[in-house]
């Protein structure tokens, strides 16, 4: 068993049923890591912080314990990620826009739905990096993401590909959100959903986001952002890396 095994094995074992099937992943990305996981928010307890020796945060003091686990679930990856780079064991501190604040010499992206994780991290802050899972959509939240998240125009491309609409819309709006993540620290503000839109239907792996307005001087309207997919049964997971402005 190598050391990076061990270490993820340790910390699924401390987490005593509350992280499962902690896996690293190909991020195919060069100097990145991805590691992803199931987390079970029934088998959350506060005691879990100080077990993975992961602070928490006072401004999770009147938080409910669904809201604790994810913090837990997307942390926990963190250290993971961590663990694979050989780098010590270090807090992440949510700043006041809930953007995790990482340590020097680190840069990366968290995520946490509905009883799955992942982190993508790495040393080379030359870029930024955008991590997202969702379950995907049915009911009322599919039709949510079709209304608000996506154009019309978009409701069509997710139709024409190989995999089922649900899938491809939850895809389009898993995409937006890692490209959010990606690209704030270059932006400095938030955006909407409207900012980019699907080129073409989610195939093998990859789907294309274009930028339609400008963003910053440098972040401009047509520009193109190739955003990596993989797919479970229940969930999408999508994440990119982009030069740093």
């Amino acid at each position: 068993m190598t050391m990076t095994q061990t270490a993820l094995l340790d910390l699924q074992t401390r987490s005593t049923g509350f992280l499962s099937d902690i896996a690293l992943e190909d991020s195919l990305i060069p100097n990145a890591v991805l590691v992803t996981a199931r987390y079970n928010g029934t088998a959350f307890s506060q005691s879990l912080f100080a077990a993975l020796d992961i602070p928490c945060p006072a401004s999770l003091d009147r938080a409910v314990d669904k809201r604790r686990a994810e913090f837990l679930a997307g942390r926990a990856m963190a250290q993971a990620a961590m663990a694979v780079l050989e780098h010590p064991p270090s807090p992440i501190i949510p700043q006041p826009n809930r953007a995790p604040l990482w340590p020097t010499g680190l840069a990366g992206s968290i995520s946490h739905a509905r009883g799955r994780c992942a982190c993508l991290l790495s040393r080379d802050t030359s870029h930024s990096y955008g991590v997202d899972t969702e379950a995907i959509a049915q009911g009322r939240s599919l039709k949510a993401i079709l209304s608000e998240t996506l154009f019309a125009r978009e409701g069509h491309t997710i139709t024409q590909g190989p995999l089922p609409a649900a899938t491809s819309a939850t895809l389009a709006f898993s995409a937006k959100e890692a490209l959010f993540k990606a690209l704030y620290p270059g932006v400095g503000r938030h955006f909407g959903f409207d900012a980019a839109e699907l080129t073409a239907p989610p195939k093998d792996g990859i789907l294309t986001l274009s930028l339609t307005t400008d963003l910053t001087e440098d972040i401009t309207r047509g520009r193109r952002f190739d955003i990596h997919y993989r797919l479970t049964d229940t969930h999408v997971l999508t994440w990119l890396s982009v030069p740093s402005v």
